[in-house]
């Protein structure tokens, strides 16, 4: 059985970065980096806008040089089966890898509806560079798409082949896009938008059945309504990949759960990226964040860590979606809030305000200088009163 120094289980942008910190930060032994995909770690915002749209090559996070540069065992198409915490050791498909550090970053995998008919090749999930791949070449002789959710991959999915000529519906559960958001304000502006560039918005409504003989045909909603479609992709939601650590000891609740440096509490054992359900001393709570930037930032920090260097999460976490070329970008935490506060429109610049106990921790911000941006950061990192976003835009404006 081969012996690493480190074993990283997952082939994500956290484990890239993770790699590449833990070498600059003096990290030595050997390295094994193990992915169930058959191409190495790359970025995937992209999978949903540029690359699908042809625009842009394979976004690869690191040169395919790089690993053998910087001493690493690269095992693709390898799935981790179950880890063993006394004996150290990652079991996989293809045999095991003992370890004296272990870090995990195995990622999330797309929902399914569990609805007739989602078994067909023509209605697709996007998760993976092959995934966006299988939708392109699908996209190049479809003429009518249905896309299912209104969160960052169905918004973004469905205005990437809108401007690839097909005619698009989106169907989403809630009354507004974007909704987890609460902003009905928000959300009217981005329909309109949406609508502006033709695709027909479905609210309210939720998939019943994918129908055809053999191939989609139509998609019909549990009110009845039918809508041709050649193509269907749906985004719902992620769930985090930790099926094979449920008889290993990891502590487990939505994700793997870590303290504030990345630590599981089993010896050797941390785990960054989707996955990881993580203490965030800002808010002191526990969160779990499904966005590039966190990888990035996530598997940086714990490199360090694993290097023997101090380190651990303390930032505010930020994430962005591009629809239709209107960036929109997330500050902080906006799912726990009891104020909000929005002013503007995408047009001339939108911001929305969300606070807690009197204190400002997040925001949405459309339109706004890259200044008033770090500005934001640094008074949500401040826990300054909710009204201080306000004040500064009215300042800025006069």
């Amino acid at each position: 059985m081969q012996k690493f120094e480190l074993v990283v289980v997952g082939g994500g942008l956290a484990a890239a970065r993770a790699i590449k910190s833990y070498r600059q930060s003096g990290g030595g032994g050997q390295v094994a980096l193990l992915t169930a995909e058959g191409v190495l770690p790359y970025h995937r915002p992209a999978l949903s806008k540029r690359y699908l749209r042809g625009e842009v090559d394979a976004p690869f996070a690191e040169a395919d040089t790089f690993y053998a540069d910087h001493g690493v065992e690269v095992l693709l198409g390898t799935r981790a089966t179950a880890l063993d915490l006394g004996a150290r050791v990652v079991t996989t498909d293809a045999g095991g890898l003992q370890y004296e550090k272990v870090l995990l970053t195995p990622g999330s995998t797309p929902r399914r509806l569990d609805v007739t008919g989602s078994d067909l090749p023509e209605v697709h999930s996007l998760r993976t560079l092959e995934d966006s791949d299988r939708i392109r070449d699908a996209a190049r002789t479809a003429e009518r798409a249905v896309v299912v959710g209104g969160g960052f991959i169905g918004m973004e999915v469905a205005a990437s082949l809108r401007r690839l000529g097909l005619e698009v519906t989106l169907i989403h559960r809630g009354t507004g896009l974007f909704d987890q958001f609460a902003s009905v304000e928000f959300s009217d502006e981005l329909a309109s938008l949406y609508r502006e560039h033709g695709v027909e918005l479905m609210l309210a409504e939720e998939v019943a059945t994918f129908a055809g003989d053999g191939h989609l045909e139509y998609v019909e909603t549990t009110s009845g309504v039918c809508v041709e479609a050649d193509i269907a992709v749906v985004g719902v939601g992620v769930v985090p990949n930790v099926g094979f650590l449920a008889r290993s000891h990891v502590a487990l609740a939505n994700g793997i759960l870590v303290n504030q440096r990345f630590e599981t509490g089993a010896p050797g054992v941390y785990a960054a990226g989707d996955a990881a359900n993580f203490y965030d001393p800002l808010y002191r709570r526990r969160r779990r964040i499904e966005h590039w930037s966190n990888a990035d930032y996530q598997g940086s920090e714990v490199g360090k860590i694993l290097a023997g260097l101090g380190g651990g999460y303390d930032t505010v976490s930020s994430f962005f979606c591009e629809v239709f070329g209107t960036t929109i970008k997330v500050f902080g935490d906006v799912t726990r809030f009891d104020a909000l506060t929005t002013d503007g429109g995408l047009g001339s610049g939108f911001l929305a305000s969300y606070g807690e106990e009197g204190t400002l921790v997040g925001a949405l911000s459309v339109g706004q200088s890259t200044e008033f941006e770090l500005l934001v950061r640094e008074l949500i990192a401040e826990r300054a009163p909710m009204d201080a976003l306000t004040r500064e835009l009215v300042s800025g404006r006069s």
